[in-house]
Protein backbone atom coordinates (compact mmCIF):
# COMPACT_ATOMS: atom_id res chain seq x y z
CA UNK A 1 0.00 0.00 0.00
CA UNK A 2 1.26 3.23 -0.66
CA UNK A 3 0.21 6.72 0.95
CA UNK A 4 -0.13 9.59 -0.88
CA UNK A 5 -1.09 13.07 1.09
CA UNK A 6 -1.57 16.04 -1.01
CA UNK A 7 -1.77 19.74 -0.08
CA UNK A 8 -1.63 23.38 -1.45
CA UNK A 9 0.02 26.88 -0.81
CA UNK A 10 -1.15 30.36 -1.41
CA UNK A 11 -4.56 30.05 -2.07
CA UNK A 12 -4.99 33.67 -0.83
CA UNK A 13 -2.45 35.81 -1.72
CA UNK A 14 -3.75 38.30 -4.62
CA UNK A 15 0.22 37.59 -6.77
CA UNK A 16 1.36 34.43 -8.27
CA UNK A 17 0.30 30.71 -8.47
CA UNK A 18 -0.76 28.48 -6.11
CA UNK A 19 0.81 25.55 -5.71
CA UNK A 20 -0.28 21.77 -4.80
CA UNK A 21 2.12 19.73 -3.69
CA UNK A 22 1.85 16.01 -3.39
CA UNK A 23 4.09 12.95 -1.64
CA UNK A 24 3.78 9.21 -1.98
CA UNK A 25 5.23 6.78 -0.04
CA UNK A 26 5.12 2.91 1.14
CA UNK A 27 3.12 2.74 4.03
CA UNK A 28 5.85 1.11 5.64
CA UNK A 29 8.27 4.34 5.73
CA UNK A 30 5.42 6.48 7.36
CA UNK A 31 7.60 6.41 10.29
CA UNK A 32 10.58 8.19 9.06
CA UNK A 33 8.34 11.39 8.59
CA UNK A 34 7.56 10.79 12.36
CA UNK A 35 11.56 10.63 13.08
CA UNK A 36 12.20 13.62 10.73
CA UNK A 37 9.78 15.62 12.59
CA UNK A 38 7.39 16.52 10.08
CA UNK A 39 4.51 18.90 10.88
CA UNK A 40 2.31 21.24 9.47
CA UNK A 41 4.21 23.85 7.36
CA UNK A 42 2.91 26.73 8.77
CA UNK A 43 4.16 25.14 12.83
CA UNK A 44 7.57 25.30 11.12
CA UNK A 45 10.04 28.99 10.40
CA UNK A 46 11.21 29.16 6.75
CA UNK A 47 14.93 27.67 7.16
CA UNK A 48 13.30 24.54 9.04
CA UNK A 49 10.64 24.20 6.27
CA UNK A 50 13.59 24.42 3.12
CA UNK A 51 15.60 21.91 5.58
CA UNK A 52 12.73 19.51 5.44
CA UNK A 53 12.21 20.19 2.07
CA UNK A 54 15.67 19.00 1.19
CA UNK A 55 15.34 16.01 3.32
CA UNK A 56 12.61 14.86 2.06
CA UNK A 57 13.73 15.12 -1.25
CA UNK A 58 16.98 12.89 -0.04
CA UNK A 59 14.68 10.66 1.47
CA UNK A 60 12.40 10.43 -1.79
CA UNK A 61 15.36 9.72 -3.96
CA UNK A 62 17.31 6.88 -2.02
CA UNK A 63 13.37 5.25 -1.27
CA UNK A 64 11.70 5.61 -4.54
CA UNK A 65 9.11 7.77 -2.96
CA UNK A 66 7.35 10.49 -5.17
CA UNK A 67 6.97 14.18 -4.82
CA UNK A 68 5.50 16.69 -6.69
CA UNK A 69 4.72 20.58 -7.08
CA UNK A 70 1.92 21.22 -9.28
CA UNK A 71 1.61 25.09 -9.87
CA UNK A 72 -1.81 26.42 -10.97
CA UNK A 73 -0.91 29.91 -12.88
CA UNK A 74 -2.61 33.60 -11.98
CA UNK A 75 -4.75 33.30 -15.78
CA UNK A 76 -5.91 29.89 -14.70
CA UNK A 77 -6.99 30.98 -11.59
CA UNK A 78 -8.69 33.82 -12.60
CA UNK A 79 -10.46 31.77 -15.61
CA UNK A 80 -11.46 29.35 -12.70
CA UNK A 81 -12.76 32.19 -10.54
CA UNK A 82 -14.71 33.71 -13.69
CA UNK A 83 -16.12 30.37 -15.19
CA UNK A 84 -16.32 27.41 -12.80
CA UNK A 85 -15.26 28.13 -9.19
CA UNK A 86 -12.14 27.80 -7.58
CA UNK A 87 -12.90 24.62 -5.55
CA UNK A 88 -12.93 22.86 -8.76
CA UNK A 89 -9.39 23.98 -10.59
CA UNK A 90 -8.33 22.81 -6.38
CA UNK A 91 -9.70 19.49 -7.53
CA UNK A 92 -8.30 19.69 -10.89
CA UNK A 93 -4.43 20.27 -9.14
CA UNK A 94 -5.21 17.85 -6.60
CA UNK A 95 -5.71 15.19 -9.68
CA UNK A 96 -2.66 16.36 -11.95
CA UNK A 97 -0.23 16.14 -8.41
CA UNK A 98 -1.79 13.11 -7.72
CA UNK A 99 -1.12 11.42 -10.93
CA UNK A 100 2.48 12.94 -10.76
CA UNK A 101 3.57 10.33 -7.85
CA UNK A 102 0.81 6.98 -8.79
CA UNK A 103 2.19 4.07 -9.50
CA UNK A 104 1.03 1.16 -11.34
CA UNK A 105 0.17 -1.96 -10.21
CA UNK A 106 0.17 -0.22 -6.00
CA UNK A 107 -3.39 0.03 -4.18
CA UNK A 108 -3.21 3.56 -2.94
CA UNK A 109 -4.34 5.53 0.32
CA UNK A 110 -5.08 9.34 -0.63
CA UNK A 111 -5.14 11.81 2.75
CA UNK A 112 -6.02 15.14 1.25
CA UNK A 113 -6.42 18.76 2.85
CA UNK A 114 -9.85 19.42 1.78
CA UNK A 115 -9.95 22.87 0.44
CA UNK A 116 -13.80 22.52 0.24
CA UNK A 117 -16.10 23.30 2.98
CA UNK A 118 -17.81 20.16 2.78
CA UNK A 119 -14.69 17.46 2.85
CA UNK A 120 -16.33 14.37 1.93
CA UNK A 121 -17.54 16.42 -1.67
CA UNK A 122 -14.23 16.93 -2.26
CA UNK A 123 -12.91 13.65 -1.72
CA UNK A 124 -15.43 12.32 -4.12
CA UNK A 125 -14.41 14.87 -6.57
CA UNK A 126 -11.38 14.15 -6.63
CA UNK A 127 -11.15 10.57 -6.78
CA UNK A 128 -13.85 10.69 -9.83
CA UNK A 129 -11.17 13.07 -11.55
CA UNK A 130 -8.93 10.54 -11.04
CA UNK A 131 -11.63 8.11 -12.14
CA UNK A 132 -11.31 9.46 -15.67
CA UNK A 133 -7.36 9.20 -16.02
CA UNK A 134 -7.86 5.45 -15.11
CA UNK A 135 -7.27 5.54 -12.08
CA UNK A 136 -8.69 3.81 -9.01
CA UNK A 137 -7.65 4.48 -4.99
CA UNK A 138 -8.17 2.27 -2.47
CA UNK A 139 -9.43 4.44 -0.17
CA UNK A 140 -9.64 8.70 0.11
CA UNK A 141 -9.82 10.59 3.39
CA UNK A 142 -10.72 13.94 2.83
CA UNK A 143 -10.30 16.02 6.39
CA UNK A 144 -9.82 19.71 6.99
CA UNK A 145 -6.48 20.43 8.82
CA UNK A 146 -5.04 17.41 7.55
CA UNK A 147 -1.62 19.30 7.00
CA UNK A 148 -1.69 19.23 11.09
CA UNK A 149 -3.26 16.04 12.17
CA UNK A 150 -1.87 13.66 8.89
CA UNK A 151 2.26 13.87 9.06
CA UNK A 152 2.03 12.69 5.27
CA UNK A 153 -0.09 16.13 4.12
CA UNK A 154 1.90 17.47 6.37
CA UNK A 155 5.07 16.53 4.16
CA UNK A 156 3.72 18.11 0.92
CA UNK A 157 2.21 21.53 2.55
CA UNK A 158 6.24 21.46 3.59
CA UNK A 159 6.84 21.14 -0.33
CA UNK A 160 4.45 23.50 -1.44
CA UNK A 161 4.99 26.16 0.63
CA UNK A 162 8.83 26.20 0.34
CA UNK A 163 7.84 26.23 -2.95
CA UNK A 164 5.47 29.08 -2.95
CA UNK A 165 8.00 30.80 -0.94
CA UNK A 166 10.55 30.50 -3.61
CA UNK A 167 8.72 31.85 -6.31
CA UNK A 168 7.85 35.05 -3.99
CA UNK A 169 11.94 35.41 -3.92
CA UNK A 170 12.16 34.88 -7.09
CA UNK A 171 9.17 37.70 -8.35
CA UNK A 172 10.58 40.09 -5.48
CA UNK A 173 14.51 39.52 -7.22
CA UNK A 174 12.89 39.85 -10.89
CA UNK A 175 11.02 42.75 -10.60
CA UNK A 176 12.02 44.92 -7.22
CA UNK A 177 8.86 44.97 -5.90
CA UNK A 178 8.73 43.78 -2.69
CA UNK A 179 5.07 41.90 -2.33
CA UNK A 180 6.01 40.41 1.72
CA UNK A 181 3.95 37.40 1.84
CA UNK A 182 1.60 38.45 -1.43
CA UNK A 183 -1.69 38.62 1.02
CA UNK A 184 -4.03 41.17 0.59
CA UNK A 185 -3.71 42.13 4.12
CA UNK A 186 0.20 42.25 3.88
CA UNK A 187 1.73 46.13 3.90
CA UNK A 188 4.37 45.66 1.45
CA UNK A 189 1.71 44.14 -1.20
CA UNK A 190 -0.54 46.98 -0.08
CA UNK A 191 2.28 49.56 -1.29
CA UNK A 192 3.14 48.20 -4.33
CA UNK A 193 -0.66 46.88 -5.58
CA UNK A 194 -0.89 50.64 -7.38
CA UNK A 195 2.14 50.22 -9.03
CA UNK A 196 1.42 46.35 -10.23
CA UNK A 197 -1.94 47.96 -11.13
CA UNK A 198 -0.29 51.10 -13.63
CA UNK A 199 0.04 49.51 -16.89
CA UNK A 200 -2.64 49.19 -19.45
CA UNK A 201 -3.81 45.94 -17.90
CA UNK A 202 -2.73 44.55 -14.38
CA UNK A 203 0.76 42.57 -14.14
CA UNK A 204 0.53 39.12 -15.52
CA UNK A 205 1.32 37.45 -11.83
CA UNK A 206 -1.52 39.33 -10.15
CA UNK A 207 -4.64 37.81 -9.57
CA UNK A 208 -7.06 39.43 -11.90
CA UNK A 209 -10.43 38.19 -10.19
CA UNK A 210 -9.13 39.13 -6.94
CA UNK A 211 -11.68 41.56 -5.03
CA UNK A 212 -8.19 43.38 -3.48
CA UNK A 213 -7.03 43.84 -7.67
CA UNK A 214 -10.44 44.64 -8.70
CA UNK A 215 -10.61 47.82 -5.72
CA UNK A 216 -7.40 48.83 -6.33
CA UNK A 217 -8.00 48.94 -10.19
CA UNK A 218 -11.15 50.83 -9.60
CA UNK A 219 -9.53 52.98 -7.39
CA UNK A 220 -6.61 53.84 -9.57
CA UNK A 221 -8.18 53.87 -13.18
CA UNK A 222 -11.93 54.71 -12.18
CA UNK A 223 -13.23 52.16 -14.75
CA UNK A 224 -13.63 48.41 -14.33
CA UNK A 225 -11.12 45.87 -13.96
CA UNK A 226 -9.97 43.94 -16.75
CA UNK A 227 -11.00 40.19 -16.76
CA UNK A 228 -9.11 37.01 -17.73
CA UNK A 229 -11.26 33.73 -18.99
CA UNK A 230 -10.28 30.25 -20.29
CA UNK A 231 -11.54 31.72 -23.87
CA UNK A 232 -8.08 34.44 -23.26
CA UNK A 233 -10.35 37.26 -23.07
CA UNK A 234 -8.10 40.06 -20.85
CA UNK A 235 -10.81 43.26 -21.33
CA UNK A 236 -14.23 43.75 -20.53
CA UNK A 237 -16.10 42.66 -23.32
CA UNK A 238 -18.05 46.49 -23.07
CA UNK A 239 -14.57 47.57 -24.70
CA UNK A 240 -15.29 45.89 -27.77
CA UNK A 241 -19.08 46.63 -28.47
CA UNK A 242 -19.51 48.43 -31.80
CA UNK A 243 -20.18 52.63 -31.14
CA UNK A 244 -23.53 53.16 -31.07
CA UNK A 245 -25.06 54.70 -34.22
Amino acid sequence: MRVIGVDEAGRGPCIGPLFVGAVALPNEHLHMLEELGVTDSKRLKPNQRESMDAELRRLGALHGWGLCVQPLQPPTIDAAVEEQGLNRLEVEGFVIAINEVWKDGEDHHLVLDACDVDATRFGRNVESGLHTLGKAPAHVLAKHRADADERIVGAASIIAKVARDAWVRAFIERTGHDIGSGYPSDPKMKHVIADLLGGSLPHGDLRWSWATTKRAWQALHGTKAPVRTASGTSVQRRLFDPPSS
